[in-house]
């Protein structure tokens, strides 16, 4: 039996943390696979690991007509030349031009994971423009899987797909967690929790955590604030960002240069994926107040860490937290509940310790196995 060809699509070549793991369990049950996606480095050792072909094109994020035209044509030659049977496009870019080139090809299976919408904190024209890019996305794709239901319920509203044509995998998440990587026992976490608590003083200091891009619809501008007012009560708080600042996605500039001033915020910036449960570890509490994700696999990260965490009502961070079991959600951008829910948990620490442990709980709804064979089954169908 001749093996099935799956082309999985990418914009940004740093969402290949997206999807480690997956193309490897693929290649296992008898595909074909192919990344496509621009080069870097990290790209290129995501397909060596995953024994994965690297299908290289050049692509812009942002709307870019000439550019945009010759990366639709670039694809439109790979399809062809490749005929695969299945291709499952995730990020809206490489969606939208790969969804018309395996149209124009008549790919047979063409799939369009949706990791959220841009146009939510977008105005004017540029909503406008990014909705309608959606909407074609999903008219030329035979499925769309949403990565939470909130993201499946604003699609739904905005008439950007039917029902009936939309599908959200077990409880969400595109490509769930890794539960044997963040494992809270593993040793080697333990010995990076310790160093870090020594490096940077943090023994007997409350420790809120922040991890992931730092950018203002993450909540940034509201955790530096609240926090700061925290802090001018009790300086035994401390607040632990790991992640790099997206400077084009920050519109006060000295917000920067106010962090890194700030007594009680340590900026450490990028870590590598493997690192991550050990940096987790070393928080007492996970806040990301983001405005609006796709699902927010951050805050299940936290969970299967037995970390609590604090996030929002919004699309995405609602359905990767249990309000109330292993953590608190909050209205987006309201600082007077961020800074209620902070100060609670900090205060009571048994509070925190039973968060903590439903967190182990709620993370095994999010076993990436558990996505990848419903993946398998609607590749199937």
């Amino acid at each position: 039996m001749k093996s099935k060809k799956l082309i999985i699509g990418i914009t940004a070549e740093g969402s290949v943390n997206l999807l480690l793991g997956q193309l490897a369990f693929y290649k296992s049950q008898g595909y074909e696979t192919f990344l496509l996606a621009p080069y870097s480095e990290r790209s290129a050792a995501f397909c060596k690991n995953e024994g994965c072909e690297h299908l290289i094109i050049d692509i812009e994020r942002e709307i870019s007509p000439l550019k945009d035209l010759k990366t639709l044509l670039k694809i439109y030659t790979i399809f062809k030349k490749i005929k695969p049977d299945i291709i499952n496009l995730g990020t809206p870019k490489v969606s939208l031009l790969g969804m018309l080139a395996a149209f124009a090809v008549r790919v047979p299976k063409r799939i369009y994971t949706c990791r959220g919408f841009r146009f939510e904190h977008e105005k004017g024209n540029k909503r406008k423009v990014l909705i309608a890019m959606e909407k074609i996305t999903s008219y030329f794709a035979h499925k769309v899987i949403c990565i939470s239901n909130s993201v499946e319920d604003l699609g739904i509203k905005h008439q950007i797909f039917k029902k009936n044509k939309s599908i959200v995998i077990n409880k969400g998440s595109s490509n769930g967690v890794n539960l044997s990587l963040f494992n809270p026992n593993d040793l080697n976490f333990q010995n990076v929790k310790n160093e870090l608590q020594q490096k940077y003083n943090l023994e007997n200091k409350l420790v809120f955590g922040f991890l992931g891009r730092i950018v203002d619809r993450k909540g940034i501008n509201e955790l530096y604030e609240v926090f700061s007012e925290m802090y001018s009560v009790n300086e035994n708080y401390r607040m632990f960002l790991v992640g790099p600042f997206e400077i084009s996605q920050i519109d006060d500039k000295s917000l920067i240069e106010k962090i890194d001033n700030h007594p009680g915020i340590i900026n450490y910036g990028r870590v590598k994926q493997e690192d991550v449960p050990g940096f987790i570890l070393t928080m007492d509490i996970f806040v990301l107040p983001a405005w609006w994700e796709g699902f927010g696999n951050v805050l299940v990260q936290a969970a299967a860490m037995g970390i609590p965490v604090i996030s929002t009502t919004g699309t995405g961070t609602i359905d990767a937290v249990s309000d109330g079991f292993n953590g608190i959600l909050i209205p987006v951008k309201d600082k007077i509940k961020l800074k209620e829910a902070m100060s609670k948990l900090a205060e009571d620490e048994r509070l925190r310790q039973q968060f903590g442990k439903n967190g182990l709980v709620w993370a095994k709804n999010f076993d990436r196995e558990i996505i990848w064979q419903q993946l398998e089954k609607i590749y199937q169908s």
